[in-house]
């Protein structure tokens, strides 16, 4: 039997950034919204993402997500998982409170464990052209969200790391340093450990993928390599002046670079725009297929300008793929789309009178 997965039935918003009031029923597959710039495409997007999170992925803040002349924002919504859940969302200075069932959720963490959501937004993380930390918190958020428990590995790295630092500034003890240099190992070496199953998982799905991409990629990790824990703790203790002076450890998880490469060659340098577009869904069409394995069920995949820098024939061969995935999309795209591409999808149009 299949996995089931998240779907998103109904969503009704409030005093929204632009949208004083907007109701729309959502197809189960495919779903295309369209509209002239202004007209609040992203804004359903992103309405979508704040039922899950409490926090938009563009990053604002409550006060900046009302509408000009509003003081607070709703939104209400039932996403299909095993059976309905409602969803209620009241945002009023700076403060979100979130329903789920009609009772209070008390922490975030507890609505997207319910809900899961993957989005592609040039106003959000960017993969592809991005820089290299950001590529890394994102490999880190998705370990964390298959692996619960690695969170705890995550705080345990960056505090012996801290207290590290913190005893060098002080000239602590040679005993206090070994004692926190050893937990940096320890967590470091979990820590690598767990990114290493994730981006195999993720390279499994990306060679699945070559068929339509112009550059068909892999991922790969760089950074600081270690035969064994005894020669990283080894290389510590002898980098302890160096790092004293510098304010930092130069090597580590915490340094780590995460490559998007085709042919050795990263595809934020050698990609044209329309490639690296593809290549980004690509890369979250894979990162829902690793979710649904962990979680047992399909996120969410919201594309916010998924026709960005694509040609005709890449935009029908995008849609064709995205015809083929298991889960619920929901995306946007301006207004002139032709009709042989909007026949893909359940279309809705925004554009303004």
């Amino acid at each position: 039997m299949a996995n089931p997965r998240l779907t998103l039935h109904h969503i009704h918003m409030h005093n929204l950034r632009c949208h004083q009031d907007f109701e729309w029923q959502c197809g189960k597959h495919l779903n295309l919204i369209t509209g002239d710039n202004g007209s609040g495409k992203t804004t359903i997007l992103e309405a979508a993402y704040i039922l899950a999170y409490g926090r938009s992925f563009r990053q604002a803040k409550a006060p900046q997500l009302t509408h000009w002349d509003a003081k607070s924002f709703h939104i209400q919504a039932t996403i299909q998982r095993y059976g309905p859940l409602h969803i209620r969302v009241d945002g009023k200075k700076g403060k979100v409170d979130m329903s789920l069932q009609g009772r209070k959720v008390a922490a975030r963490k507890d609505m997207f464990e319910h809900i899961s959501l993957i989005v592609d937004a040039p106003q959000g993380v960017r993969l592809i052209d991005g820089a290299p930390g950001e590529r890394r918190k994102w490999l880190d958020r998705l370990v964390i969200a298959t692996q619960t428990a690695s969170y705890t590995h995550y705080q345990g790295y960056l505090r012996a790391l801290m207290q590290r630092g913190r005893l060098l500034r002080h000239h602590g003890s040679a005993d206090e340093l070994s004692s926190w240099e050893e937990q940096i190992v320890s967590y470091g070496s979990i820590i690598k450990a767990k990114r290493a199953t994730i981006i195999a998982k993720l390279n499994q799905y990306l060679t699945q993928e070559s068929d339509w991409l112009d550059l068909p990629f892999q991922l790969e990790l760089t950074g600081q390599t270690f035969e064994n824990k005894e020669e990283w703790f080894s290389w510590l203790h002898g980098k302890r002046e160096e790092h004293h002076r510098l304010g930092r450890v130069t090597q580590g998880p915490h340094c780590d670079r995460l490559k998007i490469s085709y042919n050795s060659r990263e595809i934020r340098v050698c990609g044209s725009r329309g490639q690296q577009k593809v290549s980004g869904i690509a890369l979250r069409l894979a990162e829902c297929l690793v979710l649904q394995e962990t979680k047992r069920l399909m996120p969410i995949l919201l594309l916010d300008d998924c026709l960005e820098s694509l040609d005709h024939t890449r935009a029908l061969r995008l849609l064709e793929r995205l015809g083929q995935h298991q889960g619920q999309v929901l995306m946007t795209a301006p207004g002139d789309v032709p009709e042989d591409i909007r026949k893909h999808t359940l279309h809705q149009s925004l554009n303004t009178k």
